[in-house]
């Protein structure tokens, strides 16, 4: 009861025309959490006074920014986390509302499309035909070339709708919808640039003989999933003036590290300055582990 009573009473006084007093009730808000956003958000929505307004909106950001940022570093140390809450976490710098269960079902129903075409008789090979085929040509993703500074491109859920993104985006949708099938698809990172690669040794080893890496083949997102070897793969890199020492399999936080910084990336590109500033926030979070 007290504690409503004191923030009734900080409410009371976010208005005062006196700056050093509304900084110390902002300090107060501030410092009591996440926990007070309801009462924020109903007091924001019943104000009439626009100073009010303005000094509330600025304080729940505020909050909520704490608490994604919280969010952030909570899902870094847990052993359950996924690459997709890691994606939504993202994504919620610029959609802050963003509803991960209407996510999860638009990837479910992609899965389940790619599923139905499977069959026990199938090699690896012929199953990344048939994601290819529901993932490019089916749902035509692809690469947006028009506008490849849009932040929408790495946003999970912008990316379910327009099917446009960039090499990153792109291919982390394309390893989660693996993952779920239950496929050892891995992203690769070879310097800048980013592959991913189907985690086979036995067979690779059967294959191309005991000196050969762990991954049977590759899987270029960026051309429409096309299937490539490793000599291959050592061409490619060389054309893209990388090094194939460069090349290693990245974790779940390096990818979403790769998401955000190309966000960032986007967000400084059109001048927004402030997501800019919000996307490095979190980015730092996952520096810290």
């Amino acid at each position: 009861m007290d504690e409503i009573v004191n923030i009734d009473t900080l409410l009371a006084l976010i208005d005062d025309r006196d700056e050093e007093v509304f900084f110390a009730v902002r300090d107060k808000l501030i410092e009591s959490g996440p926990a007070i956003l309801p009462v924020l958000e109903y007091a924001l929505s019943s104000s009439t006074n626009l100073l009010q307004h303005d000094r509330l909106e600025l304080i729940i950001n505020q909050l909520k920014l704490s608490r994604l940022a919280d969010k952030t570093a909570q899902w870094v140390v847990s052993e359950e986390k996924t690459l997709l809450d890691g994606w939504i976490l993202g994504s919620t710098i610029h959609y802050p509302s963003i509803a991960s269960e209407k996510v999860d079902h638009l990837i479910d129903k992609i899965v389940r499309d790619t599923w139905i075409e499977f069959n026990d008789a199938l090699t690896s090979l012929e199953k990344v035909s048939i994601i290819n085929h529901v993932f490019f040509e089916l749902y035509h993703f692809e690469m947006n070339t028009t506008d490849i500074y849009a932040p929408e491109n790495c946003l999970i859920n912008n990316l379910l709708v327009s099917r446009k993104g960039n090499l990153i985006s792109l291919s982390t949708l394309y390893c989660i919808i693996a993952q779920r099938l239950n496929l050892p698809i891995h992203p690769i990172g070879v310097g800048q640039y980013l592959i991913l690669g189907y985690y086979e040794p036995q067979i690779s080893k059967e294959v191309y003989g005991e000196e050969a890496g762990p991954y049977l083949f590759y899987i270029n997102v960026e051309h429409k999933g096309a299937i490539i070897g490793a000599k291959e793969l050592e061409y490619f890199v060389h054309e893209n003036k990388e090094s194939i020492e460069n090349a290693s399999p990245l974790s779940n936080e390096t990818l979403i590290k790769k998401l955000l910084l190309s966000l960032k990336q986007c967000y400084q590109s059109i001048g927004d300055e402030e997501k800019a500033a919000l996307t490095e926030i979190l980015l730092d979070k996952l520096r810290k582990f």
